[in-house]
């Protein structure tokens, strides 16, 4: 999940016409100082994982793999290329911070099943009873599930949550995702200190009422930000909740070492499925380089790389095939990539020119500077999308039919500029698009920048062309269509907007069923391919690295690693 993003931006207005969708995990403190870490005197494992000894645990909480094997004991290191903004599940974003409140620290009413299923139970006992409208869910909780200190998660725990998380003190970035609730409006806004739309009816029995159906809503609520928080421990900590937070998930944390740059995380023993987690502990490291990581997980002095596989080892992991059996897995995820395109400049106004730079694109030959980390696929929405039916073509290299453009569109040559911050990707990938746009007489400068330098020149629309990549949080395509191309949302760094692509959003946002969002979301996708805000390039592919003394490695792309089903 090495993406060239920075933390989510907060839209201007809670209407689905300016949705805050996320873009997706952050990597935070780019240039980070690499930091030598001593051994442990861990030993590497070689060969494949083990099936291990029966487990005796006789269930666990939704999440790829299973159970059945495992023991109790031992602990893991996990390294980071940065510190993460915060372990408060309502502030954490960057890739760090997103797999300590998703994975370690809270556990949600929902959490995905399996490998790629969508919400199950998790702190809910079952999943919501909702009305035929779409619009009022009852989510009766667990009566086991209790907080780090020992207090029993009630329905209450659920409104103060989710009123913080609406609260525009809080500034979280994910409030926008809970827009649809009634009241939220003017609660986010500041105008109303009422939410009338979520209420507890009696200590297990949450009620929620939506302004309009929400077909997402089951599967926000399976998101950390989402999570019961202890208005008690909230407010006794203060500010130290960002680092030392008291949540409900299977590891509680016991220190947070800035200066040594180390976080501590311990076996709940308020979770509620007997026998898990497996480990007593888990260690965070950060501030170590991509490379050093690499060296340290062969040495055995870390055991999981937070950020996987990244494009400045790829080649090597790749290349050798035993360094790859050893050290990675596959996981299957949901993402694109593309080269964005600022439609807001005189120079890409006309979509004749944005769609000739499409068909100008060999997607092919840039998949191959991807590492293995990206195929080519020249769509929006990912090759691979579960029930999901395109009714476009994805581009393909056609440069006869670029250049036919760009005469029909009266455009003898054209200079672009590509800003890329140090992103190993797209700093190849830039240069492999200026000779394969230089047939259709572009002359694309490249111009790289420091990371906070990147991120002000696309704020500021200065950017004609710069790279992009998205990974869903959310079980649908309408994540990744509805956070990059409806107007003003959060990731719409193309300043593009298209009145009938954001009514089809909100049309597959409002369906009662998958198979009626699908629909919206495919005329959608056909209207955004039309217009072209972007070269589409590739659907993202991701590795995991982790030691072979890891067992049962499980990951899901939207949460991490599960730490409640790993042992050693």
């Amino acid at each position: 999940m090495n993406l060239p993003t920075r933390g989510p931006r907060r839209s201007g207005s809670v209407s689905f016409d300016a949705v805050s969708r996320r873009k997706f995990l952050a990597l935070g403190g780019v240039g980070a100082v690499a930091l030598a870490l001593a051994s442990c005197g861990r030993t590497t494992v070689p060969g494949a994982q083990m099936v291990g000894p029966p487990s005796g645990v006789p269930a666990a909480p939704p999440g790829p793999g299973d159970v059945v094997h495992g023991r109790s004991g031992g602990s893991v290191v996990t390294a980071w290329t940065a510190e993460g903004n915060s372990y408060d599940a309502q502030l954490g974003y960057d890739l760090h911070s997103w797999e300590a409140v998703t994975s370690l620290l809270y556990l949600p009413l929902f959490r995905f099943e399996g490998q790629a299923g969508g919400a199950a139970p998790a702190a809910a006992a079952a999943l919501p009873e909702i009305s035929e409208d779409g619009t009022r869910y009852v989510i009766r909780l667990r009566p086991d599930v209790k907080f780090h200190n020992g207090r029993p998660v009630v329905a209450d725990d659920y409104v103060y949550a989710w009123r913080r998380l609406l609260d525009p003190a809080t500034e979280s970035w994910a409030s926008g995702y809970f827009s649809s609730i009634v009241g939220s409006e003017d609660y986010l806004a500041g105008i109303s200190t009422a939410l009338p739309g979520v209420y507890a009816q009696d200590d297990l029995t949450l009620i929620v009422e939506l302004s309009a159906p929400d077909v997402t809503f089951t599967s926000l609520m399976a998101q950390p930000y989402a999570a019961a928080l202890p208005r008690e421990e909230v407010e006794r900590l203060g500010e130290e909740f960002s680092r030392t937070p008291v949540g409900n998930g299977p590891f509680m944390i016991t220190s947070y070492d800035t200066k040594n740059r180390r976080s501590v995380f311990v076996r709940s023993p308020y979770y509620p499925w007997p026998g898990l987690p497996f480990l007593d502990e888990v260690v965070y490291r950060w501030g170590i380089d991509p490379s050093m990581q690499f060296l340290q997980l062969q040495n055995g002095d870390v055991d999981i790389l937070g950020e996987g596989l990244t494009p400045t080892i790829a080649e090597r992991v790749q290349g050798n095939p035993e360094l790859r059996e050893t050290y990675t897995k596959f996981i299957p995820v949901l993402g694109a990539g593309w080269a964005a395109l600022n439609v807001a400049t005189d120079k890409l106004a006309d979509p004749r020119v944005r769609q000739a730079l499409n068909w100008a694109t060999d997607k092919d030959q840039l998949a191959k500077y991807s590492r293995g980390l990206q195929k080519s696929w020249g769509a929006i929405i990912p090759e691979d999308e579960p029930d999901y039916q395109r009714i476009v073509p994805p581009y393909s290299y056609d440069l006869t039919r670029a250049k036919a453009l760009m005469k029909d569109a009266g455009v003898d040559s054209l200079e672009l500029e590509f800003f890329c911050n140090d992103d190993d990707y797209w700093k190849s990938a830039s240069l492999v698009l200026q000779q394969q746009w230089a047939e259709i007489n572009v002359d694309l400068n490249i111009t790289t920048l420091s990371n906070a330098a990147f991120w002000t020149a696309l704020d500021n629309g200065e950017a004609d062309v710069f790279g992009r990549q998205f990974y869903q949080v959310q079980p649908t395509g309408l994540d990744i269509l509805a956070s990059n191309f409806v107007t003003g949302a959060s990731s719409n760094f193309q300043g593009y907007s298209n009145p009938r692509v954001d009514d089809l959003a909100g049309r597959s946002l409002a369906s009662l069923t998958r198979e009626e969002s699908n629909a919206h979301l495919a005329r959608a996708e056909a209207l955004v391919a039309e217009d072209a805000p972007g070269v589409f390039i590739g659907s993202l592919q991701f590795y995991a690295m982790r030691s072979p003394r890891v067992q049962n490695y499980q990951m899901r792309a939207e949460t991490g690693t599960y730490y409640d089903r790993i042992w050693v």
